[in-house]
């Protein structure tokens, strides 16, 4: 065991800077201190770690494979000691100017965001949340998401992400009432064939209908991609073009209701929502409560359908 009080923790403030930066000078510019006090830094680490941690690149500095294993211990300590700090002041909602930044599957936005804005505005108007979308790097993507909304999570770093099951609901493929194949049993062969629209992976964070086909070696016929849900139902009550939904959004959504439904013939897949955050900020308590926020309104919509 190393012995703390000859350990200056300082140091590996450091390296996560670097890490972070990717140049000595950048990791320098971020915690105020010269370029030369932390290569000086590094040369410390590097005796005490017994590893070089990075090497000289064109663009900057690249870590080593002990570095990178390095990296998730030190940033979950670093963030339980900040946490452990924060857990001093107490979290007003009603007191408190902060943002929190979310990333939201486009299939519940429509439900979710207006109640979370409602609740926002009795209970913490000072609070601002700021969507981003599910293409950001996985790599980075817990550097500037507090929280996430998605369905069934990808492989996003498991050992530093928990998460809570917020909905598990079946998937009903949409079709308009006078399609010429309206009438014909919906098969998963029916289903590949049939051209589709489909909500681009930046807004659903998943690939799991593409997945599902494959393993059944077939693959669906995708005439057209879109940003956001809002577009799909208009577009299928006007056109040949079949979508997939989760069945509840059947009575949340009245467009809905015009349209030809049948069970998506992909047994295994349902539309799981998760809720899901990095485990280095799971005590902090803005985050503690925006997450009993949002359980709270997924909870209010299982019991109105």
């Amino acid at each position: 065991m190393v012995n703390l009080r000859s350990f200056d923790l300082n140091l590996l403030v450091i390296f996560r800077a670097i890490m972070q930066r990717g140049s000595i000078s950048g990791a320098a510019n971020e915690i105020g201190l010269s370029p030369s006090a932390v290569s000086h830094a590094l040369a410390r680490l590097r005796v005490m770690l017994n590893d070089e941690l990075f090497f000289r690149t064109a663009e900057g500095v690249s870590p080593t494979e002990r570095a990178r294993e390095l990296s998730v211990d030190i940033e979950r300590g670093l963030s339980f000691i900040s946490t452990a700090i924060s857990l001093q002041h107490q979290f007003v909602p009603a007191e408190t100017n902060r943002v929190f930044t979310m990333q939201v599957a486009d299939y519940v936005a429509g439900f979710l965001l207006p109640r979370l804005a409602k609740r926002l505005q009795s209970e913490a108007p000072g609070i601002t949340i700021d969507i981003l979308p599910f293409s950001i790097s996985p790599e980075s993507v817990w550097d500037r998401v507090d929280m996430q909304v998605r369905l069934t999570p990808g492989r996003l770093q498991p050992e530093m992400v928990r998460s809570q099951r917020l909905l598990a609901d079946e998937i009903v493929v949409l079709m308009r009432r006078g399609h010429p194949r309206v009438d014909e049993p919906m098969t998963a062969e029916l289903y590949a064939e049939l051209p589709h629209v489909k909500l681009s992976q930046s807004a659903t964070g998943t690939t799991v209908i593409e997945d599902a086909l494959a393993a059944r070696g077939l693959k669906r016929h995708m005439a057209m991609t879109v940003a956001s849900w809002f577009e799909i139902p208009d577009i299928v009550a006007r056109s040949d073009l079949i979508a997939i939904a989760p069945q509840r959004l059947l009575s949340l959504d009245p467009r809905l209701g015009k349209l030809h439904s049948a069970p998506l013939p992909l047994d295994e897949v349902v539309f799981s929502f998760d809720l899901c955050w990095d485990l280095r900020k799971e005590r902090e308590p803005g985050q503690k409560w925006l997450r009993q926020l949002i359980v709270e309104m997924f909870e209010e919509v299982v019991r109105e359908v």
